[in-house]
C-alpha cells in the first residue's frame, strides 16, 4: 500500500508506470501508451457511465439551496471520503490486464485533502489524463485462475457551493481567449456538434436581444430549460437532441454547450455521478478568465451552484487510455489477453461528519454494476438529495 498527501498526488499525477514485461512502449509521453505488435490476441472492452438525472430539486435550504446566498466564494464546506476501485478475478487466465475508471481531480470548489492508493496483487497508479480529468489504472502481467486483484484509491475531498456574485456588467461585450482555450472549448467535440444549421438560427435570434455573452449564455440557458423536454435516456447527440427536443441531463447539458460555443463562447461538460451540467467561459475587464455553471437539468442555478456535487471530470474531448480516438466522458475500459477475469468498478462516496457533530448529513452513494450510481443511506434529509 502506499500513501500520497495531496501535494505528492499532485506532483506525482504523471509519473504512471505499468510493469508489463516489455510489453507497452512508453516513449516521451507516459500517458500515451503504444501496444507492441506482438500482442495480437489482446482483448479490450469498455462500459460507459450513465448520466440520467432528470428528477427536479426543491431543496430543503441547506443541503440544497434554493436560492443564491447573500455572501460570495467558497460556502458551506462538507468532507467526503471518495473510493474509486478496480476489482478482478481470473478465470483460467488473463495476461497483460490493464483496467482504467475515471478518478477525481482538484478544481476550485473540489479540494483534494488526502488520497492513498492501495494495491493487492497488482499495481495501481492515479494518472492525468487532462488538466481537468484523471483516472485510476490497474495492471497485472497475469491473473491466474481464481486469483483476485484489487487496486483503490481513497480520498479524503472537501466539497463546497460556490456563489462568486457573477453578473453582466462584470464582464466586457468584447471577449478574447487564449488559442488553446479556443482549442478546446470553441470546437466540436465527441456528440457535441457545433456546425448544425438549427444551432445558428438559434444563436441568430438570440443576438436580435442582445449580442453580449453573458445575455446570450442566459438566452441559450433558458432555450435549454423551456424548449427541450428531460427524458430519461442513453446519451444520443446534439444533432438529435436538437431535431427531437427531447433529451437527458447531458443532451441539455450538451446542447447548452454546442449553443455557446457556435456563438464564440468557450464552454465545456462537467460530469458528476449520474448527472452533468455545463460551464461558460468569460473572461472579465482584468483580462481574468472564469468559469462560471449553468445547471440544465435537476438543478436551475445559473451563475452559482448550490449543492454538494462530486466532480469527476471537467471537459467533454479527452484522450482515453487505450481509445484511438477522443471521448466525451471517461469510461470504465479493460484490455487482456486470454480468458476475461471476472471485472468489477467500484465507486462511493460517504458523508464525514464535522468534528463537533455526528450526523454527516445526506449524499452517500455507491456505483452500482451496470455503472450507475445509486443514493444510499437512510438520512431523513435523503429526500431532498439528487437520484
Amino acid at each position: 500500500m502506499s500513501h500520497l498527501n495531496r501535494r505528492d498526488f499532485l506532483a506525482t499525477g504523471l509519473a504512471f508506470s505499468l510493469p508489463l514485461q516489455g510489453a507497452w512502449d512508453f516513449g516521451t509521453r507516459p500517458d500515451r501508451m503504444r501496444m507492441s505488435p506482438d500482442l495480437r490476441s489482446l482483448q479490450q472492452g469498455t462500459q460507459p457511465t450513465p448520466t440520467h438525472s432528470i428528477i427536479p430539486i426543491t431543496g430543503d435550504g441547506r443541503w440544497v439551496s434554493r436560492e443564491a446566498p447573500n455572501e460570495t466564494g467558497l460556502l458551506e464546506p462538507r468532507e467526503y471520503e471518495v473510493r474509486i476501485g478496480i476489482e478482478a478475478t481470473g478465470r483460467i487466465s488473463a495476461r497483460n490486464f490493464v483496467a482504467t475508471t475515471v478518478a477525481p481531480i482538484e478544481h476550485p470548489e473540489q479540494k483534494i485533502l488526502d488520497v492513498r492508493v492501495e494495491q493487492d496483487g497488482c499495481a495501481a497508479n492515479i494518472q492525468n489524463l487532462s488538466e481537468t480529468a484523471a483516472q485510476l489504472v490497474v495492471s497485472a502481467p497475469l491473473i491466474a485462475d481464481k486469483q483476485a486483484i484489487r487496486g483503490e484509491a481513497i480520498y479524503r475531498i472537501r466539497l463546497c457551493k460556490t456563489h462568486w456574485g457573477y453578473a453582466r456588467d462584470r464582464f466586457p461585450e468584447k471577449q478574447s481567449v487564449s488559442k488553446e482555450i479556443a482549442r478546446q472549448y470553441l470546437n466540436d467535440s465527441p456528440g457535441i456538434e457545433i456546425r448544425l444549421a438549427k444551432l445558428r438560427k438559434i444563436v441568430e435570434e438570440a443576438s436580435l436581444a442582445s449580442t453580449h455573452p453573458w445575455d446570450l449564455a442566459n438566452a441559450f440557458y433558458q432555450w435549454v430549460h423551456t424548449k427541450i423536454e428531460g427524458i430519461p435516456m442513453s446519451y444520443t447527440s446534439v444533432k438529435r437532441a436538437i431535431e427531437t427536443l427531447r433529451g437527458d441531463c447531458e443532451e441539455r447539458a450538451g446542447v447548452f454547450v454546442a449553443l455557446c460555443r457556435t456563438a464564440g463562447i468557450p464552454a465545456r461538460l462537467v460530469w458528476l455521478p449520474n448527472h452533468a451540467w455545463a460551464e461558460f467561459l468569460l473572461v472579465d475587464e482584468s483580462g481574468q478568465a472564469h468559469w462560471i455553471p449553468a445547471h440544465t437539468a435537476a438543478y436551475t442555478w445559473f451563475g452559482w451552484t448550490g449543492v454538494h456535487e462530486l466532480v469527476l471530470q471537467k471537459g467533454d474531448k479527452i484522450k482515453q487510455t487505450g481509445m484511438d480516438k477522443y471521448v466525451r466522458l471517461v469510461s470504465d475500459w479493460w484490455q487482456y489477453e486470454g480468458t476475461k477475469p471476472n471485472l468489477r468498478f467500484t465507486a462511493s462516496i460517504t458523508p464525514l461528519p464535522p468534528e463537533t457533530q455526528t450526523d454527516p448529513g445526506p449524499g452517500a452513494r455507491q456505483k452500482q454494476p451496470a455503472g450507475q450510481w445509486k443514493l444510499v443511506g437512510t438520512n431523513p434529509d435523503q429526500r431532498y438529495m439528487r437520484d
